[in-house]
């Protein structure tokens, strides 16, 4: 089996791959995931909460937005799998092209993003990760041909608490109507809403750059607050990110194989 880590800056999303299918995902905040032996702690757990355990997994694939944490990652996969994990980066094993000024400095989410959607979905799609920052990433003919960022709706939430007297935290979803009566609404209707209709103007713009209509993919973990019936997001994949770090792990195998071969 093959495990999965998607490490961002709030959460931690991990995924056991059977071979044929990701059987399970768990979700956790990053923070817990400071040590080796903590890391350790978590999963055996998971696991055996499945009935498996940490002597039936083969590898450790990461896609990490944390720097900090990739030493605790690599620390636990060589003390507890006696084998470093594969982290994703630009590299020669990345199944699609990388038209950017920068290569190296597309965060490992992004392109497992966009290898996940090439294996998935084709050569032309439109990715949106929402978690603590929103991410757009653009396969156009099969290249990762860059994107947008913008801050994710929790992140825009804490940045008025904090940097205000009087605005409060609020719950986060889309209103249903354009205007609002009290303070919970406003912040709802400025934070979600607009932030909604600021993807929905970059992708119709992203759009027209494209001969034909590319597939538009949803993932990450505050993606439904931007999903309604006939909206800008067609697909709801939330283990997109997964499945890119499950294909980039089994192109580095297949080169290492017929490399030692």
């Amino acid at each position: 089996m093959l495990l999965l880590a998607d490490i961002g800056n709030t959460t931690t999303v991990f995924g056991l791959d059977n071979g044929r299918d990701i059987e399970a995902v768990w979700r956790l905040p990053s923070s817990r995931i400071e040590t080796e032996d903590e890391l350790f702690v978590i999963l055996d757990g998971l696991l055996r909460s499945r009935g498996s355990s940490l002597s039936e997994v083969t590898g450790l694939c990461v896609a990490s937005v944390v720097p900090r944490l990739n030493g605790s990652v690599n620390y636990f996969a060589r003390k507890y799998l006696s084998k470093p994990a594969v982290f994703v980066k630009a590299d020669e094993f990345i199944s699609v092209g990388l038209n950017t000024d920068n290569p190296t400095e597309i965060g490992a989410d992004r392109l497992a993003n966009v290898i996940g959607a090439r294996e998935c979905y084709g050569a032309n799609a439109i990715v949106i990760d929402v978690g603590t920052a929103i991410t757009i990433d653009i396969l156009k003919d099969g290249i990762f041909a860059g994107g947008a960022i913008l801050p994710g709706p929790a992140t825009a939430m804490s940045s008025l608490f904090s940097h205000t007297a009087k605005l409060p935290e609020v719950e986060l979803f889309f209103e249903d109507h354009y205007f609002g009566t009290n303070t919970e609404d406003n912040l709802r209707i400025g934070i979600v809403n607009g932030t909604y209709f600021a993807l929905q103007g970059i992708i119709g713009n992203i759009i027209k750059e494209f001969e034909e209509k590319p597939r538009i993919i949803g993932t990450g973990g505050d993606v439904y607050m931007f999903i309604d019936e006939g909206g800008f997001i067609e697909i709801d994949d939330p283990i997109l990110t997964l499945k890119g770090l499950r294909s980039y792990y089994n192109r580095v195998k297949l080169v290492e194989k017929n490399t030692a071969d």
